[in-house]
């Protein structure tokens, strides 16, 4: 007889499970110390990838929900079934683990019951179910349906927004009741992950439907929906799983027992989470076994149970670590596109050159790429697009013939021209300097400096335009700044700024370069009105009257200039209409300032009654269609106009 072992423990098991957990923890915990970081629970997630990938097959696009890290962890996945078992039902799976630890609670309890003969096998149908819906919703959509009711993703994310509250409620409350009342209840009979990884542990049998349906719809050319073959693989699944319960050949490893060594205490049976009666077999071919180790670690005889009569414990944890560290390797060396589209012809497409555009941080989603896909299609001699969300990156096809990588880039670039505050006074001059600025090329570039420059409150507006580098005007206060200074500003490594009442820190990268050491000068009339649009109504009848019908109420409106609220000047102008005796409203730029200047008929409407209405709390807005909305006023004109004769402008 061999020597007894001693206080047995899964020592490899536990290790692995209660690093996730504290890595999962680490994750919910760090956004209350640092408000920057966005946890992703989905990030890793192998069902998650598995749905990308057929998303991404089916689609040819990946959302922004859906990552390489995700597919590249259900290939790893699926690697691990076929060659050594389920490892991440086995050790990785938080779900698992909690369904477990919760199932200890229910023995102790003696309530937990184990599930067998017919009713195990027709519960199983449940998670084929599920993984047909799971499916069939993700790749519709793009989205990754299984966060709607992912019990693990409701609880770390803290219910976000993506989840349907009462799926993820029904969900949990079925995973911890079902843990605690029947054996790994969720595990073997709902979790749709469970029944992807029983479709792959039976390999050989989703190759051949696999090829099936390509001959036909390759080969034979026949429309037959993806719909169709997702339904075929689950059904097929679930009845090689329920009248075997077992695989057909893979994985290559499985629990051995020697019976000559073993001494029938079913220790083993009673150890084992999925209560495999491991006792009774030389080996363990059960379809539930995800090699735990458990029934080996907790055999009081050694080497009567093995992997592969061998002394191969180590190999399961050990392939859980290299196949998780080769699925990160995987994806930080490769990332597939988030849309990858064409709509040259074949031949065009074959000749095509590629332009590579990095650094674009605009390209951050599904919605952006495919905004980024339209915006492409409407330049001449583009063929196709792929965007990568993760390196900011896309890459443009395009006929030589006809374009060329300057000409794309130009499209690519948006032009913007802000105006961050006015000039404290219109009767000087405003400075100008002309320069060239790298890595600048997005809308985010476009965003962090219009922040950084914004707190500069010598600096009052800048304009770029397409080049190499990008080309930007800048005004500001000659008094205050000189060139210097407005490049030192805009090459700080570094700014703090304001964003939904949250400090951020955001890094930048912009280099000046040509930059003038003069500057030329405008006056700050001319400057105003270079960046307001000229503002002119005409309503109530105005070309009915005369001009000695009419008088002018001009009045000061600073407030004008402001592009934040250029809507509200026409909501403005709607409230003030509704007086039949106010015929027309225009901006006017001096040296003064800034003025409303108001048409109105002497004999149907008065100066107080324009600057009543002008301060009215609330504007009445009314629409083409003969709706009505209030919104609050935001202008306050603090003295009143002066009235003149009408002069034709």
């Amino acid at each position: 007889m061999s020597e007894k072992k001693r206080n047995p423990h899964n020592y490899y098991r536990l290790c692995i499970q209660w690093i996730i957990l504290i890595l999962l923890t680490y994750m919910v915990v760090h956004p209350f110390f640092n408000k920057d970081y966005t946890p992703d629970f989905e990030a890793y997630c192998p069902y998650g990838g598995m749905q990308a990938f057929s998303s991404f097959l089916v689609n040819n696009s990946l959302a922004c929900s859906m990552s390489t890290v995700q597919i590249a962890m259900g290939l790893a996945l699926i690697i691990a079934v076929i060659l050594v078992s389920k490892l991440f039902c086995s050790y990785v799976c938080p779900i698992g683990t909690f369904s477990e630890w919760l199932g200890k609670l229910g023995d102790a309890l003696k309530i937990r019951y184990t599930i067998k003969g017919i009713a195990d096998r027709a519960l199983r149908a449940l998670k084929y179910l599920l993984l047909f819906i799971t499916f069939y919703f993700s790749i519709s959509s793009s989205e990754l349906f299984c966060k709607n009711y992912d019990p693990y993703f409701a609880i770390f994310s803290g219910f976000r927004s993506d989840v349907v509250l009462t799926y993820a409620i029904m969900a949990i409350i079925v995973m911890v009741l079902g843990a605690i009342f029947i054996r790994l209840f969720w595990c073997k009979y709902i979790c749709p992950l469970g029944a992807a990884t029983n479709i792959f542990s039976n390999i050989i049998l989703f190759v051949i439907i696999t090829g099936i349906y390509l001959l036909f719809t390759l080969v034979f050319k026949w429309n037959i929906s993806w719909v169709w073959y997702l339904a075929v693989v689950c059904l097929a699944g679930f009845l090689v799983e329920a009248i075997r319960l077992k695989p057909l050949f893979f994985p290559l490893l499985k629990i051995t027992r020697d019976a000559d060594l073993c001494t029938d205490c079913k220790k083993c049976d009673k150890v084992c989470p999925l209560a495999i009666n491991v006792s009774e077999q030389i080996k363990v071919l059960h379809i539930d076994c995800h090699l735990c180790g458990d029934c080996i670690e907790h055999c009081p005889e050694k080497n009567v149970l093995k992997i592969n009569r061998r002394r191969w414990r180590w190999i399961p944890p050990i392939a859980v670590v290299l196949l998780v560290s080769a699925g990160i390797y995987f994806s930080s060396n490769y990332e597939l596109p988030t849309l990858s589209e064409r709509w040259g012809t074949e031949q065009q497409i074959k000749n095509a050159k590629v332009y590579t555009q990095t650094g674009l941080k605009n390209i951050k989603c599904f919605g952006s790429s495919m905004a980024f896909e339209q915006q492409m299609r409407e330049v001449p001699g583009v063929l196709g697009v792929e965007t990568f969300v993760k390196s900011h990156t896309v890459k443009v096809f395009y006929d030589p013939a006809i374009t060329n990588a300057e000409k794309i880039k130009a499209a690519i670039f948006s032009p913007s021209k802000t105006l961050l505050q006015q000039p404290i006074s219109y009767k000087g001059n405003v400075a100008i300097v002309k320069f060239g600025i790298n890595n600048y090329f997005d809308d985010y570039d476009f965003y962090y400096l219009t922040e950084l420059l914004s707190q500069q409150k010598n600096i009052y507006a800048f304009e770029t335009s397409f080049g190499e580098p990008v080309q930007v005007i800048l005004y500001y206060d000659s008094l205050k700044l000189n060139p210097d200074k407005i490049k030192k500003i805009i090459e700080t490594p570094e700014f703090t700024y304001m964003s939904a009442g949250e400090k951020k820190t955001q890094a930048l990268n912009f280099k000046v370069v040509d930059i003038k050491e003069e500057s030329e000068t405008i006056s700050a009339i001319d400057f105003i009105q270079h960046f307001i649009k000229p503002f002119d109504s005409r309503f109530n009848k105005y070309d009915t009257y005369k001009d000695k019908d009419l008088k002018e109420y001009r009045i000061s409106m600073p407030q004008a200039a402001d592009q934040n609220l250029a809507d509200s000047v026409a909501y403005l102008v709607s409230h003030i209409s509704s007086d039949n005796g106010i015929v027309r409203f225009t901006i006017e730029f001096s040296d003064e300032g800034v003025f409303a200047v108001i048409s109105f008929v002497e004999n149907l409407t008065d100066e107080n009654k324009i600057f009543n209405e002008l301060n009215s709390p609330s504007l009445t807005i009314l629409y083409d269609d003969g709706t009505k909305e209030t919104v609050k006023n935001p202008f306050v004109f603090k003295e009143k106009g002066i009235e003149r004769k009408k002069i034709n402008y």
